[in-house]
């Protein structure tokens, strides 16, 4: 977006930037932005709370009356608490024994709620649920699973990281809960065997030999969690 803002000024129009990513803007170095304390895909704090929404809104459009040489950059101040959440909901029971045991008891529910709701967002992969699994958990090992033709490989692994991350995230919000998203990462990358499997591929994705795949790494799990994981792991 930094860079579109670029062209857009070029013709004319003038734009502000509201980034989550504050090493973005600074190299990038758009006419106008704000940068917010907020999770990665909510520019606007937490859904459904208007209130904040507005005021980030009309800090990011004051700028267009602020005088003073450009770059301007602005921090929001406000914080938003992701850790309010639905105090009765509990994670789901599934299967331990394997993560593919435990993926494919939460398809049982997953199939059930993409039913009653019409709707999903997984399939960026091409792949089925069960063959994501499969494909991240076998993708290091000597044995890996044979790549689609379409995609190639380290794309695959990406989006298939996105598609598992989906099902489980609707798995959880199947019974009409309202878990914070505090809770639902506390959940998935905590107490899953599918969060833990996809922390063990980034770690070794960060030192594989493939300069792809090391370019990915730091972009599949949230930054917060990789540091809890090098800090169990004993690594820095």
């Amino acid at each position: 977006m930094s860079g579109l803002a670029h062209f857009l000024e070029d013709e004319g129009l003038s734009t502000v930037v509201v980034a989550l990513v504050r090493e973005h803007v600074v190299k990038m170095q758009p006419p106008r932005s704000l940068w917010v304390p907020f999770e990665l895909g909510r520019p606007f704090g937490i859904p459904n709370d208007i209130e904040l929404q507005q005021r980030v809104l009309k800090t990011a459009l004051s700028l267009l009356d602020e005088p003073g040489p450009e770059p301007l950059l602005r921090d929001y101040a406000e914080e938003a608490d992701y850790r309010d959440g639905d105090a009765d909901w509990v994670f789901p029971e599934l299967d331990t024994g394997s993560v593919t045991a435990e993926a494919e008891s939460a398809l049982t529910v997953w199939h059930e709620a993409r039913k009653r709701s019409g709707r999903t967002t997984f399939g960026i992969s091409g792949l089925s649920p069960e063959a994501a699994i499969d494909y991240i958990n076998r993708y290091h090992s000597s044995d890996p699973m044979p790549n689609p033709k379409g995609m190639a490989p380290v794309s695959r692994a990406r989006f298939a990281i996105d598609d598992i991350k989906v099902l489980y995230f609707e798995t959880a919000l199947a019974d009409g809960g309202h878990p914070s998203s505090y809770q639902l990462n506390e959940w998935f990358w905590n107490q899953t065997l599918a969060g833990k499997m996809i922390l063990d591929f980034q770690d070794a994705a960060r030192v594989a030999n493939d300069r792809n795949l090391r370019l990915i790494a730091g972009s599949l799990v949230p930054a917060e969690r990789t540091y809890e994981y090098l800090q169990k792991t004993g690594e820095e």
